[in-house]
């Protein structure tokens, strides 16, 4: 049983710099005087103790330890802590941003209940208090008059007692707890964790102000902000593992970080398998890279949508985003009792699809986490956005038509759900062209489901090994000598579009495109038509992107999903076809990607691969070999970043792309 004593002992030991830094040789904003550590072994552990690193906490649900460090010393502490074989991993503790903070007056408007049909929804449900989201942010207020009432309470825990009741290993957890400041008050001190609370789930019928999306269900208060804003993994990861194991079904989060972490990929996993659902901002950069942990398979990342149905101009976007929802002037709860109209960003839209999710969770409390994410996203309504296109995987989020996917379906006794049919859709596949060897090749899309029994790929009429199968990404396994041919996913005997998987005679030589061929275009430096999709071949089907204001400069930003980092032999090798049309003379064009060696994005630099004219007489094709170790330019993830710059292009300049085609070996 720990004991107050203990605990405030701990407290003091886990002192910790608020301030994150940006590492000297890593280039990734973290913390200090903290790393993540997944020892080799209890001897290690002990070892690395008596050389005076203090571990500050252990995550033993994952495998991983918060270690003290010297201040500033991240990456030479990293390299030590491998030298001595105390560490198979070790990393620096990543530090985490808000998306957005309150700061407006209150006005008496929420459109955002309505645009997502959550009045007809309460016709149905407005939440139970069987059903717990945690809010993990800058903590909660948990004083106001409208959080209140919806506070979720531990149990088995007695307050102010200064001991571990429930044996869960925190003292005095009653309304949740503080892993930013490892004590057992979450009261939010800097304002964004309430805002959010309050999209949640702000109590209703009670002649107050607001009402919260699922305003019968509870809150847990599960602080991971600093007063400064920021999170970090030795924080944000055990948020995560307390909500899941806690009870809570619905986890809104409105931090995203540059890239991912082992630990918190971790915990997001964790969660999912004792069914906590992740419901997470997509981040605010207003571009298609990806952000974590939205961009994690296991978690539902959400865009910002207006009130006109459009996306919101900062919002990320891509179809690595599930979901958007309303994240502009939105209604939400201040600390200290008031109120605010104008809350905004994926923050908002995050805890507006969360309180959707626990809608969906309240109807159907024995539905299996699948079940709940797959009403969740299709449902949602598929509305373009007139310059970015379908910015989304899925839609919009619909209360209502949610809750009818609920009611309409048939519960399996498994937890499983059936629906009606719904054709699978295929977006992209990487790499689209395998040697003679074979090899893994992702398949991205939509409609895949999370019953791996229900489904198969096909190629040639040749079924496919499956390695991973998730809701919007399958793995499969194309065996030695493959001939080229149609690859399709079927699903309960529904088959997907078709996607051209080439062979190419080489033993080892793959290649892939950039994918997203359902967004039209992405940042303000250019419009785009045609689909990036057409980038696989030389074949005429070009990419066209124009000026969209009069700078005349065009801005294309490229996502290259599926090539696995560890695995890349031998050079990247780019085959770049394109022509320009109606360019000012004197235009130079280049092309670009990032490089994760130089720090995670975005705190590192582009390279560029490419500074020339672009061609104006017809199309030009130009293979490059990329500079330097290729694994540089490919996040843990597999994504590889491509800028295209054409500056000086012109109000009316246009940049023809046929072909944008990455090769390597394996």
């Amino acid at each position: 049983m720990v004991t107050l004593l203990t605990s405030l002992a701990l407290a003091s030991l886990f002192r910790i710099s608020e301030q994150p830094i940006l590492t000297r040789q890593s280039h990734v904003l973290a913390a200090p005087d903290r790393v993540i550590v997944r020892f080799t072994s209890e001897a290690a552990r002990k070892e690395c103790e008596q050389a005076g690193f203090i571990v500050l906490r252990d995550m033993p649900e994952i495998g991983y330890s918060v270690v003290r460090i010297p201040w500033g010393q991240v990456d030479e502490s990293i390299r030590w802590l491998h030298s001595k074989g105390w560490a198979s991993e070790a990393y620096p503790d990543r530090a985490y941003r808000l998306a957005y903070e309150p700061n407006d007056p209150l006005l008496p408007s929420q459109w955002n209940l309505f645009r997502m049909q959550v009045p007809q929804a309460w016709d149905w449900t407005r939440g139970s208090p069987q059903i717990v989201v945690a809010v993990l942010d800058t903590g909660v207020d948990y004083n106001h008059p409208e959080l209140a009432p919806n506070l979720w309470v531990n149990p088995a825990e007695i307050p102010n007692n200064g001991i571990d009741d429930d044996g869960n290993g925190l003292v005095d957890d009653y309304l949740g707890y503080d892993f930013a400041y490892n004590d057992p008050d979450p009261m939010d001190d800097h304002g964004h964790g309430t805002a959010c609370a309050g999209i949640v789930a702000a109590a209703g019928d009670n002649h107050l102000q607001i009402a919260g999306v699922a305003f019968q269900c509870k809150i847990m208060c599960v602080k991971i902000g600093l007063s400064n804003g920021y999170s970090y993994d030795s924080m944000f990861a055990p948020g995560v593992i307390y909500a899941a194991r806690m009870g809570a079904k619905v986890q809104s989060i409105s931090y995203f970080s540059d890239d991912l972490t082992p630990a918190l990929r971790a915990a997001t996993d964790y969660a999912w398998q004792l069914g906590s659902l992740l419901v997470v901002a997509a981040g605010n950069y207003n571009e298609p890279l990806p952000l974590y942990p939205a961009g994690y398979d296991r978690a539902v990342g959400v865009a910002a949508s207006t009130s006109s149905d459009r996306k919101a101009g900062f919002s990320n976007m891509g179809s690595w985003v599930d979901v958007a929802a309303p994240g502009v002037g939105i209604y939400a709860t201040t600390w200290g009792g008031g109120y605010t109209d104008s809350f905004a960003g994926t923050s908002a839209a995050a805890p507006n699809a969360a309180g959707v999710a626990a809608l969906l969770w309240s109807w159907m409390p024995n539905a299996r986490i699948e079940t709940i994410r797959e009403a969740l996203e299709y449902s949602a309504e598929v509305i373009p956005d007139p310059a970015a296109g379908a910015y989304v995987n899925y839609g919009r989020v619909n209360a209502d038509r949610a809750l009818r996917f609920l009611r309409e379906a048939t519960l399996l006794p498994d937890g499983f759900a059936l629906w009606n049919p719904i054709q699978p859709a295929i977006h992209w596949v990487s790499p689209h062209r395998i040697p003679y060897e074979g090899g893994r090749v992702t398949i991205g899309g939509r409609y895949f489901g999370w019953n791996p029994l229900w489904g198969r790929v096909m190629l040639n009429n040749q079924r496919l090994q499956v390695l991973e199968w998730t809701d919007g990404k399958l793995v499969v396994w194309v065996p030695r000598g493959a001939r080229s041919g149609w690859l399709q996913v079927v699903v309960r005997g529904v088959p997907s579009n078709r996607i051209w998987l080439e062979y190419h005679y080489s033993a080892r030589r793959r290649g892939a495109a950039p994918t997203d061929r359902q967004i039209k275009g992405y940042l303000s430096g250019a419009s785009v038509s045609g689909g990036f999709n057409e980038l696989r071949a030389a074949d005429g089907q070009a990419l066209i992107a124009d000026a969209r204001d009069d700078s005349g400069d065009l801005v294309l930003y490229l996502l290259v999903r599926g090539l696995e980092k560890n695995r890349i032999r031998g050079a990247l090798r780019l085959t770049y076809r394109r022509m320009g049309q109606n360019l000012t003379p004197g235009a130079t064009e280049q092309v670009q990607l990032y490089n994760f060696a130089s720090g995670s994005y975005p705190y590192g630099t582009f390279t560029t691969v490419l500074d020339t004219s672009p061609p104006t007489d017809g199309y030009q094709t130009i293979t490059i070999t990329l500079p330097g170790d290729p694994a540089q330019y490919v996040s843990y993830e597999g994504d590889l970043f491509v800028r295209v710059l054409i500056s000086g292009a012109g109000a009316n300049g246009q940049l023809w792309i046929d072909q944008m085609l990455f090769e390597w070996e394996e």
